[in-house]
């Protein structure tokens, strides 16, 4: 691949990007990206690799528009908004993303969306009006907002629950889980959960700006694996060398929580998620994807320094 080929990276300093970021600088690929502090750690791991940063923001768009300037394509990851921020917030930042790349003159999109935003209605804990249900519509709007600009391609990745939620700092997320070994959740026993590795979405965008014709208009699921909460835990207590363990909420504790919580509809439908994406189907790219139990192994040190 020619090294003409540039590509801006949204939120270049989070996991996604920053694996999207780390391999096309390895193909040759210019990379731009903008980071509100150039002198944090992550900014730096970035500089690091030859990215080239621009100091700004999302809400910034002469700031935007500097950074996608020789930009041909752009690999859009935005993040939902929580209060006391506008629930919208994602939306409009998307928007201005999309504007300003198709005034620059990126042709090709890849946006990294969320499983089962094309098949809603098949969601039975789908409701518009919920937190939830919000961001869902949020980044269904980015979507039709996307195919609808004209960019000489776009390709959408529906990436599963990410592997590295059972990493430091997003297994935080999982109240009590580090703290007591338990992972307390509104999860069926038994359940099959769909995974996948931060990285592994990171292949499936570089694949698509590397053939981008291959992969034009399509909307791919992606998991690498799919195992029960329980097995989850069984993996991390083997590579642990800790015992740890899964306890479902009752439903009249989900009952008691589900108002106040707005966590407990997610993980409710985290319960579904498994009728939207297939690891086999997945592979079937040809991209290599990893299981949970290499992924676990892989970050085996980091595993034990958290649950030890």
């Amino acid at each position: 691949m020619s090294t003409t080929q540039t590509a801006f990276v949204s939120a270049a300093t989070g996991t996604l990007g920053l694996n999207v970021a780390r391999r096309l600088r390895l193909l040759g690929w210019s990379v731009h990206a903008t980071v509100r502090t150039p002198t944090s750690p992550a900014a730096q791991t970035l500089a690091s690799l030859g990215v080239i940063l621009t100091r700004g923001d999302w809400d910034t768009p002469s700031e935007l528009a500097a950074a996608l300037a020789g930009c041909t394509h752009l690999f859009l990851n935005t993040v939902p908004s929580f209060p006391p921020a506008d629930i919208t917030h994602e939306r409009v930042q998307a928007s201005t993303i999309l504007a300003l790349a198709t005034a620059a003159g990126v042709r090709h999109v890849v946006y990294s969306s969320t499983l089962a935003i094309d098949r809603l209605e098949e969601v039975t804990v789908f409701d518009p009006d919920s937190f939830v249900g919000k961001i869902l519509l949020n980044k269904a709007a980015v979507e039709e907002e996307l195919k609808g600009k004209g960019f000489e391609t776009w390709t959408v990745l529906r990436g599963a629950t990410f592997m590295e939620n059972f990493l430091p700092p997003k297994v935080a997320m999982y109240f009590g889980l580090v703290q007591t070994g338990t992972w307390t959740m509104a999860l069926l026993p038994g359940a099959k959960m769909p995974l996948v590795g931060a990285d592994d979405i990171a292949k499936f965008a570089v694949a698509v700006f590397e053939d981008p014709a291959r992969f034009a208009g399509g909307e791919i699921a992606i998991a690498g694996d799919e195992l029960s909460a329980e097995e989850i835990m069984e993996v991390l207590s083997e590579v642990a060398g800790k015992e740890l363990k899964f306890a479902a909420l009752t439903d009249d504790e989900i009952a008691a929580q589900r108002a106040s919580n707005p966590l407990i509809v997610a993980q409710l439908a985290l319960r579904e998620l498994g009728k939207f994406v297939k690891a086999e189907e997945s592979r079937a790219w040809g991209i290599s994807l990893v299981t949970f139990k290499e992924f676990s192994v892989n970050n085996k040190d980091l595993i034990q320094q958290t649950y030890l």
